[in-house]
């Protein structure tokens, strides 16, 4: 194939980084494989805090254009089932869902079953409202909605609008500022892979932190631009997802950017699924062959590197947790520092 003029166009210039004011130089190139498209992007790398951004940053209407009408995470599934007996036993006595709650033996259910459970709600709390911004088909908040939470969304995808509303939930179609949602209103606040899509990140936590209520906490998923596959996978890593992953964050500056909005950190964690390494495996063999997740090696082959990622502390996606401060507790870190 002859190199387009894409191709054959000067990297990017150096850049100023969004998150620390840092000098950014040219880190890498890539091309849309999740699509099969040949258009170069380039992304630079700042020299201070490692954050890797999309240069030069796609205005509005480019970005809009990187999602087709078929970004299967738009598509409707079926409805979640209801937590089993064994879930609504740990969420009730871990995550104070009480009124999931059984008799006595739920309570010993929960102790023996809690280390096998894959589960990790936020807190209950009676009343709570939560916000998921980029809800996608809802499926999340209609799961939330089931545990007794008051649910709000935020998605810009007529698609997702049109599913959230089939099944009936509250979502506001467009990005978080154009919903005016008032000051200090939310307990929780869910953003799931979707800081990693923004252009404006400061803007966009700013946000966050004025709608969060004093005391209320934000929990952030966003691949990990440190993950042990994309050292060894480069542009085929699947998590760059090139070229709508405008920001790839590691844990340090992702911190680094909640900070500078006074959010105060709680809980930080790696982890690791098959999906991001077999999906990776499909982009190196140009999909020439079954899906990886149909053959039995590869799942063998993924299910090794999920543990060697979470070994050497080098997992695909970043969760992190955190708090706005309630008044009180500015006060008193100003007092201390």
């Amino acid at each position: 194939m002859n190199p387009t003029h894409d191709d054959l166009a000067d990297p990017a210039p150096a850049a100023t980084c969004p998150i620390c004011s840092g000098a950014a130089r040219y880190d890498f190139s890539g091309r849309d494989l999740m699509f099969d498209l040949h258009r170069r992007h380039d992304y630079c790398r700042c020299v201070a805090c490692d954050c890797i951004f999309q240069q030069p940053m796609p205005d509005a209407a480019t970005i809009a254009g990187f999602y087709p009408p078929h970004y299967d995470i738009y598509e409707e599934e079926k409805a979640s089932r209801p937590p089993s007996r064994v879930k609504k036993a740990v969420l009730s006595h871990r995550f104070g869902y009480r009124h999931l709650a059984g008799g006595p033996v739920d309570a010993l259910l929960a102790r023996l079953a809690a280390p096998f459970v894959d589960l990790d709600p936020p807190p209950f709390i009676p009343g709570g409202q939560l916000l998921d911004v980029g809800c996608g088909n809802g499926r999340f908040l209609a799961a939330m909605r089931a545990l007794g939470w008051t649910v709000q969304g935020v998605e810009f995808s007529p698609d997702g609008v049109r599913a959230c509303h089939k099944a009936a939930l509250p979502v506001h179609h467009g990005d978080l500022p154009s919903a005016r949602f008032a000051d200090d209103r939310f307990d929780v606040i869910t953003v799931r892979h979707v800081i990693e899509h923004i252009p404006e990140p400061q803007a966009f936590v700013a946000e966050i932190t004025r709608i969060l209520k004093p005391g209320g906490r934000l929990i952030m998923e966003t691949p990990n631009s440190d993950a042990l596959g994309r050292a060894w996978l480069s542009a085929n890593w699947f998590a760059n997802e090139i070229p709508r992953h405008l920001f790839l964050y590691n844990p340090r500056n992702l911190e680094l950017l909640l900070a500078c909005h006074g959010l105060v950190p709680d809980r930080l964690r790696l982890g690791t699924t098959p999906k991001i390494f077999l999906n990776s495996l499909d982009y190196i063999l140009r999909n020439r062959s079954k899906p990886s997740k149909k053959i039995r090696w590869r799942r063998t082959l993924a299910r090794a590197y999920v543990w060697l990622a979470q070994r050497s502390g080098r997992g695909d996606v970043i969760h992190a947790e955190c708090r706005k401060p309630t008044p009180a507790a500015a006060l008193n870190c100003a007092a201390g520092c």
